[in-house]
């Protein structure tokens, strides 16, 4: 099907609240639910003159709505994480004032909590927190997938703030 304005508008007019409706089953906001699906429909807009969409505009759309709410949950998770771990260094920070240990103390306390972690959940973290690796690239790497390496520095997290928690 080739798309033109007339029945792009024909389409968006039709689609767009049942869109809406299912987006907002997944990410639980009216407002980020409408942001996705107006973000969509502009990308359908965008590439109209060389999109050819095979099958269905309504599993089409639908399938396009479903990975616009798969890839907001995702981002939602990573801030969620940073955020996790902004509060543990800002507790670290007020902690300081109190019990403070000279710099190279901390360091090796740390160093010696990554130690402990297992050989594998260890490798995991300091490929994404030292490196800088994105978890997709860890996954490559180490051949597991993605949802295996979140749980990881998951783990790593929690054993670093409870090995960790008297200098944090």
């Amino acid at each position: 099907m080739k798309l033109t304005k007339e029945n792009f508008d024909g389409i968006y007019l039709s689609y767009f609240s049942g869109l809406c409706r299912f987006a907002r089953e997944y990410v639980l906001s009216d407002q980020v639910a409408e942001n996705i699906v107006q973000n969509v429909f502009l990308l359908l807009w965008e590439r109209h003159r060389v999109l050819q969409i095979q099958g269905t505009v309504s599993s089409y759309l639908y399938a396009l709505v479903r990975n616009k709410c798969i890839d907001h949950l995702r981002h939602q998770k990573v801030a969620r994480e940073y955020q996790a771990e902004m509060a543990l260094k800002l507790a670290a920070l007020e902690q300081m004032g109190t019990n403070t240990l000279p710099g190279e103390d901390i360091e090796q306390k740390v160093r010696e909590a990554i130690d402990r972690l297992p050989e594998k959940c260890r490798e995991i973290f300091l490929m994404s927190r030292v490196e800088g690796k994105k978890y997709a690239q860890i996954a490559e790497i180490t051949e597991l997938s993605v949802n295996t390496i979140e749980n990881q520095i998951s783990i790593a997290l929690k054993k670093l703030r409870t090995d960790l928690k008297d200098f944090i």
